[in-house]
């Protein structure tokens, strides 16, 4: 009876106090594009096709990951698409070091790549260049409201 009378009170207690979904806010095309664009820079660019997509990812994230690997053993999405990629981190990741440390990178794309596939992780505190750079990326990531990673946008 004790039992029943917890497992209640739980359950009421999850109903009252738990957060509803949130709702997503899905700017249009026309608003997202020029947002994007004034990071254009920031990206680092995958592949050299004349499609481009946007593309939001954690290097740590194992659907990011998944999604890089994917492309970079596909010939024909590498050289029919242009990702133009941004790190945006997932907090419980914890990998804000790994993104500065990509920025850091003489080579970002091949240091991106020795993460993300071959799980040869660095990580760096960066500095105030590279903490600039995030934060753009991120201003821009919340406008958009980037919520998954990888998160997808493909330029008309």
């Amino acid at each position: 009876m004790i039992k029943a009378i917890i497992l209640c009170i739980c359950l009421m207690g999850t109903v009252l106090f738990a957060d509803g979904q949130k709702e997503h806010k899905h700017l249009s095309y026309d608003v997202s594009l020029p947002l994007l664009n004034s990071i254009h820079n920031d990206a680092i660019v995958l592949g050299s096709g004349k499609k481009v997509l946007y593309v939001f990812i954690d290097p740590l994230c194992p659907h990011s990951r998944k999604f890089i690997t994917m492309i970079t053993k596909n010939p024909t999405m590498l050289s029919k698409y242009q990702y133009r990629l941004f790190l945006y981190t997932i907090p419980r990741l914890k990998s804000t070091d790994v993104v500065s440390a990509v920025y850091m990178s003489s080579k970002p794309i091949e240091t991106l790549l020795q993460i993300m596939i071959e799980e040869k992780v660095s990580y760096d505190k960066g500095n105030k260049m590279t903490k600039a750079k995030v934060n753009r990326i991120a201003t821009v990531a919340q406008e958009i409201d980037v919520y998954k990673r990888p998160y997808i946008f493909i330029v008309k």
